[in-house]
């Protein structure tokens, strides 16, 4: 096995304001890894940078052995707040998406692996919330990726299209895939992931697989992940963010 991604010492400001601050990570083929942190963590950055759409400010970022952007036709993407052309039908956008890849999977088998075989002829607009990001995930796996960047895939799903969902996603890990996802769903880390990446102030602070993560169930997730991000110092008396 070879690592899939690889980030050393990344860091990204915006107009002088740091989103990620020395990050490092590495990610090994066929892994299945959840990036876990609160809002402003630098989760989102982090894949932006992986896919190529922003530069680090410095430091060294390579995704399949390459520079980002490279590899587009090996890698398949989900990123928060997609737009979706809205009067295109289900079948039409994911066959488009496929031709833009070397070696697609047909179009009607991966609307059958995400659940959206009887939602095929319909429009955009006409789906609700949770088959939306099924659609999402499918023009993601369409293109047969190598890697999958998925962040915060199943914020619109209830809990039997989650736990479909992550079904397809170990299918895709089965056939060879290497899956990357950013939440801030704690069980959902804990119960999916092979390892889990904490997330805080653009740097990580923990990098264990769950088991590790809670010293094999005796601590509680949620307080180990409060302790590792300082949430409780950025929330005043009243709980509000401050």
């Amino acid at each position: 096995m070879g690592a899939v991604l690889e980030l050393e010492g990344v860091h990204k400001e915006y107009a002088g304001v740091p989103a990620l601050d020395g990050l490092d990570l590495r990610v090994e083929e066929g892994e299945l890894v959840a990036v876990l942190g609160p809002n402003g963590a630098g989760k989102t950055t982090t894949f932006e940078l992986l896919l190529g759409l922003v530069r680090p400010t410095r430091g060294s970022v390579r995704v399949l052995g390459g520079r980002p952007g490279a590899r587009r036709g090996r890698v398949g993407a989900m990123l928060q707040g997609a737009g979706l052309p809205e009067q295109v039908t289900v079948r039409e956008l994911v066959g488009l998406v496929g031709r833009a890849y070397p070696r697609a999977y047909r179009t009607d088998d991966v609307l059958a692996r995400t659940a959206l075989t009887r939602h095929a002829d319909k429009v955009v607009t006409a789906l609700s919330g949770g088959e939306r990001q099924r659609l999402l995930l499918a023009m993601a796996l369409v293109g047969a990726p190598d890697l999958l960047l998925l962040d915060e895939p199943t914020a619109a799903m209830d809990v039997a299209s989650r736990r479909a969902f992550w079904d397809r996603a170990r299918e895709s890990v089965a056939d060879g895939a290497t899956v990357v996802f950013a939440t801030h769903d704690l069980l959902e880390a804990q119960g999916v992931a092979d390892r889990v990446v904490v997330v805080a102030d653009g740097r990580v602070r923990a990098d264990a697989t769950p088991d590790a993560l809670t010293h094999h169930g005796r601590d509680d997730l949620e307080e180990v992940f409060l302790t590792l991000t300082q949430e409780r110092t950025s929330a005043g008396p009243d709980g509000e963010d401050r």
